[in-house]
């Protein structure tokens, strides 16, 4: 049977042809073993009437008023992650789970169901389960990021996807009280607004990981005049030196801001990647200890203060690739090690030869995807969509022959915090829900996902795409969504901001990077400054290729005042357009009666 859901089910049977309607208007009884406000909530926005009654046993379960239960059903998803069975036919509507999160997905499919039919939803019986335990969302405040009320949005629509984890690297953003020097002096979070994002995830089975950088990646620490001197080597601002006096006292003080800041979280990630220059100062060096047993010995540390503080340590895998059996045998157990590798051709191979590695030492494992990073592309608007459809389906087939427990759906918002933002968060959406689509159901079709995301995430079904707009992309391999965008714009739905982001972007890059943009011809005006073809020539590029750079960016601003405080998108529009405008001065400097763009309709004046 063909429902067009995200995730796809596990397993899909047709009652019969015809569409069960009128489901909001239904009064339907919530039976739990113990009352949860987050269930209550769900049920009471899609129906007209919810009745509580108490279920002895594990049995959670919502069914139409006036049908008995049949707590059976749910022997179907026993054992399984997450679980539900949902029936819906004429007079009849059962959801059955062996957990709260169970029954909440289960409500949550019927919501997409009803969402996606216009109220309207197909008679069938649904088993689902996930594949995966954990399924991560990834949130990067080191850059730009969304506003603080299309945080919340974006927190609670996790769970309509499935996901049931967000890792969020707050940096200097969190609502320090004893460390409170080290808060953004205007986007750090209230302590009560961290509070209202915490419990948005909360009511919708979202639990939130704090990703604290405690090794390397420390700017926005080591900045600071008090802590300059625990820097590896002065010229490494990010680096934390393991072996100085009062390194490992500073980053305690900051885990226990950390930890007391997320009580619910069983975990703390501490991160720990990237401490490229470790062992080259004199400290490290007068240790004796390898650049390995340093970085293990010091982790050490991080590990008995988190676990101390009830939390279970996660860091990032890339600083212990090279350790010998015997060092790696002294990291503590109680660390789980994240394996990340976003590309290559060698990529399940590597990963499969280290997660080996260290589950060999005894070492608890989990696997990182990205919907967005490098790409050998800094500048990227927008996901580097074959790279990383490619990685996230690598790392679902690793995680099915591992048996790996979950993976991390990582979303890097900068390659480093004093790097230039990637794209905004809002346009990762469409690899960040083929992740867990393919999370929850290793076995989903990545061909119908495509469809299935205009359906679910613009309102736009199939029935309705402009006629022609799919020709030629019905091998979903090929298929770019990006590249779509400005065709679908005038048919969808929902989510529109979005799709004018992406498209405004695409505008922008016709004239900067692929119409032949006019930087790269300057160099012909500095070896013939008197030939006057080429001066002729670069008139008329700079004519048209810079109005349209002006239009792009007048458009591009239009979009970020939605999207970003205004600091953060003068940002924003600084890293995309400086280098262009440093040319169009260049070129100035060559051409003296060079025309002037007009700023309000895009045509030029000498």
């Amino acid at each position: 049977m063909n429902i067009h859901l995200i995730p796809q089910p596990q397993v899909v049977q047709s009652r019969g042809q015809e569409l069960v309607s009128g489901i909001s208007g239904w009064t339907v009884r919530l039976a739990l073993p113990v009352p949860d406000a987050r269930i209550t909530r769900l049920a009471e926005a899609l129906f007209a009437g919810v009745q509580e009654t108490a279920q002895p046993g594990s049995i959670c379960a919502l069914v139409l008023e006036g049908l008995p239960l049949n707590p059976v059903m749910a022997a179907r998803v026993a054992g399984k992650h997450d679980g539900y069975v949902l029936a819906v036919d004429q007079g009849r509507l059962e959801v059955y789970a062996h957990s709260a999160p169970g029954l909440f997905y289960g409500l949550k499919t019927l919501e997409q169901l009803l969402l996606s039919g216009g109220g309207s939803v197909p008679a069938l019986t649904i088993a689902d389960w996930a594949d995966l335990r954990l399924r991560s969302d990834y949130l990067d405040l080191r850059t730009v990021y969304p506003t603080y009320e299309h945080m919340l949005e974006y927190v609670a629509e996790l769970s309509s996807y499935k996901i049931n984890t967000l890792i969020i690297e707050y940096e200097d953003k969190l609502p320090f009280r004893q460390l409170a020097f080290l808060r953004h002096s205007e986007f750090a979070f209230t302590e009560e607004e961290h509070r209202l994002l915490l419990q948005t995830a909360h009511d919708n089975f979202v639990t939130v990981i704090p990703k604290q950088q405690s090794f390397g990646h420390l700017e926005y620490i080591l900045k600071h005049p008090a802590y300059i001197g625990l820097r590896e080597t002065p010229e490494t601002v990010s680096e934390l030196c393991p072996n100085r006096a009062g390194s490992y006292e500073m980053m305690a003080g900051i885990l226990e801001e950390v930890a007391a800041l997320h009580p619910e979280s069983e975990y703390l990630h501490l991160g720990c990647d990237e401490v490229w220059s470790l062992g080259t100062c004199e400290d490290c060096r007068r240790s004796g200890l390898t650049r390995e047993a340093s970085f293990i010995r010091f982790v050490n540390l991080l590990a008995a203060k988190a676990v101390s503080l009830g939390k279970r340590p996660m860091i990032w895998h890339d600083m212990l690739m090279h350790a010998a059996p015997e060092e790696l045998a002294l990291l503590d157990k109680r660390v789980i090690v994240v394996v990340w590798l976003y590309g290559g051709h060698r990529m399940k191979a590597d990963a499969r030869a280290i997660l080996h590695k260290l589950r060999d030492a005894g070492i608890e494992t989990l696997g990182a995807s990205s919907v967005r990073c490098w790409d050998d592309n800094g500048d990227q608007n927008y996901p580097v969509i074959h790279n990383r459809i490619s990685n996230i389906l690598g790392w679902t087939g690793l995680a099915r022959s591992e048996q790996l427990e979950g993976i991390i759906g990582t979303n890097w918002a900068c390659p480093f915090s004093l790097g230039s933002p990637y794209g905004l968060f809002e346009t990762s959406r469409y690899p960040a829900f083929f992740s867990a689509d393919q999370s929850w159901n290793f076995a989903a079709d990545e061909g119908s996902y495509l469809e299935r995301f205009l359906l679910q995430y613009h309102g736009l079904p199939a029935a309705e795409l402009p006629p022609g707009v799919l020709e030629g992309w019905e091998d979903y391999t090929a298929a770019d969504y990006y590249q779509l965008v400005p065709q679908l714009l005038p048919a969808l739905k929902r989510n529109r901001l979005t799709a004018e982001l992406i498209d405004v972007m695409l505008q922008y890059e016709i004239p900067a990077q692929r119409s032949f943009p006019l930087q790269t011809f300057l160099f012909r005006g500095v070896l013939s400054p008197d030939s006057e073809e080429v001066f002729t020539f670069m008139r008329e590029k700079h004519k048209t290729g810079y109005g349209k750079l002006l239009a792009a960016k007048r458009n591009m601003e239009a979009v970020l005042a939605q999207l970003l405080p205004p600091r953060m998108a003068g940002l924003f529009l600084m890293s995309r357009f400086y280098r262009m405008e440093l040319f169009e001065d260049n070129l100035r400097g060559m051409i003296k009666d060079l025309s002037v763009i007009n700023q309000e309709g895009g045509d030029t004046h000498a």
